[in-house]
């Protein structure tokens, strides 16, 4: 069981008064009247302190049914403190401390050495001249306010967020006010000298050209017109590297000054005249480079139907002296020939007739070498049907449908070579 404890006394605040004591066990001082208890709503309120059960109220004071009586010993009444007892109202003793504790006037309070708390247990920061930044102590000449102090990593940290941010925005001024004005002056000049140079290159290109107009004018002998059209070749894939070296050089500079145009707003004139020019140069060399590709295509045609044509020659001779082992073993080099030349036939830029005039031909590379197998087997019928099938695809080449006019690459590639050389014009006018 639990010992029973009295409220403490106010003086001394002893806790083991017997129940309605008036004055306290161990300081003699008198005690303040106990305390009405509380019982909730249906609960016997039960009796004050210091008085038994069966107590007040006028209740005699009866002990319990078959209970012998018994009897309590009294505690002998202390007469109070004498006259002058440290702690006793009005006794002017001074109050009670601790040896070597300095003796507080009027009670204990907060030792003036320490500062108070704030909320929460926090201690309260009090004006100072130590600040700490970045993990590094620095003494200010002036005393800051305590809540400067209290709160100055937060302010550390959003003084140094500001600062970054004005660095930005001043780095951000500085590109566009000073450092882009002469960027963009810088490509306006590289502008300027892509276009001198690829003006520089036009006597180079409109050589190509020229060649281009006389692929109708070739050698009639297929072995003389071999050195002429490996030539051609040559002139036409120099020209189409040039137009194309040059297209790429001046469409990298016009996607920089249309970044440039921008974000510098100062240089808008000179940016768009430049850009103006750079469109007129690109539009003459777009016409340039499709009339070298086309030039171009045409030739990978011609050269291996050349040399196909060649090979069927050699055939030709051979039949003629009844050769029949010579006039059959040009064939297999001659079908891979025109077949290549069939690959190529299909490109940009050539016209239909070339596709279907080479495809004659294939035609009668196999039908010649079926005559020839008919001749070996001696078979009229097959000699008579292959001799028919070839000349049918000999007249079909003559044909206006698969005969390219002499004049098409001069009606074709001219108009682009007009517009090529005026771009190149336009250039040179503004140097």
């Amino acid at each position: 069981m639990q010992a029973y404890q009295s409220p403490p006394c106010p003086y001394c605040g002893a806790t083991w008064n017997q129940p309605g004591a008036q004055a306290c066990a161990n300081c003699r001082n008198p005690l303040p009247p106990s305390q009405p208890s509380y019982a909730p709503p249906g609960y016997q309120q039960g009796p004050p302190q210091g008085q038994q059960p069966g107590q007040g109220y006028g209740a005699p004071n009866y002990p319990p049914q078959n209970y012998p009586p018994q009897a309590y010993p009294q505690q002998p009444q202390y007469p109070g403190a004498p006259p002058g007892y440290p702690g006793q109202p009005g006794s002017g003793y001074p109050s009670y401390a601790p040896p070597g504790y300095p003796q507080q006037p009027g009670g204990y309070g907060p030792e003036p050495a320490y500062g108070g708390y704030g909320p929460q247990g926090q201690p309260a920061a009090a004006a100072g001249t130590a600040v700490q930044i970045l993990g590094r102590t620095f003494t200010l000449p002036v005393a800051l306010p305590a809540v400067l102090l209290q709160h100055q990593e937060r302010i550390v940290k959003g003084a140094v967020r500001l600062a970054i941010g004005l660095v930005v925005v001043l780095v951000l001024l500085v590109v566009v006010f000073a450092v882009t004005p002469a960027l963009a002056s810088s490509q306006v000049s590289s502008a300027n000298q892509t276009l001198i140079a690829a003006a520089s290159r036009q006597d180079r290109v409109d050589a190509a050209f020229t060649q281009a107009f006389t692929l109708r004018t070739s050698s009639a002998d297929p072995n003389a017109a071999t050195a002429q059209f490996d030539k051609l070749a040559r002139t036409f894939n120099d020209g189409l590297t040039l137009v194309q070296s040059d297209e790429a050089a001046l469409s990298s500079v016009d996607q920089r000054l249309t970044v440039l145009q921008w974000v510098a707003p100062s240089k808008g004139a000179s940016i768009t005249d430049a850009r103006h020019r750079l469109g007129a140069a690109l539009a003459g060399l777009k016409q340039a480079e499709q009339a070298l590709t086309a030039a171009a295509n045409e030739i990978r045609v011609i050269q291996p139907y050349n040399e196909a044509l060649i090979d069927y020659t050699k055939i030709g001779v051979a039949l003629a002296r009844h050769d029949l082992a010579g006039a059959g073993a040009p064939y297999p080099e001659a079908q891979q020939k025109i077949e290549l030349a069939i690959s190529y036939s299909h490109a940009a830029g050539l016209p239909p007739q070339i596709a279907k005039q080479v495809s004659s031909f294939s035609d009668v590379l196999m039908n010649t070498e079926s005559l020839v197998q008919a001749i070996q087997a001696k078979d009229a019928a097959g000699i008579k049907k292959y001799t028919d099938a070839r000349n049918a695809a000999l007249t079909a080449m003559a044909a206006p449908d698969e005969t390219v006019p002499a004049d098409y690459e001069t009606k074709t590639f001219g108009p682009m070579q007009k517009a090529y050389d005026a771009a190149m014009k336009a250039i040179k006018s503004r140097k």
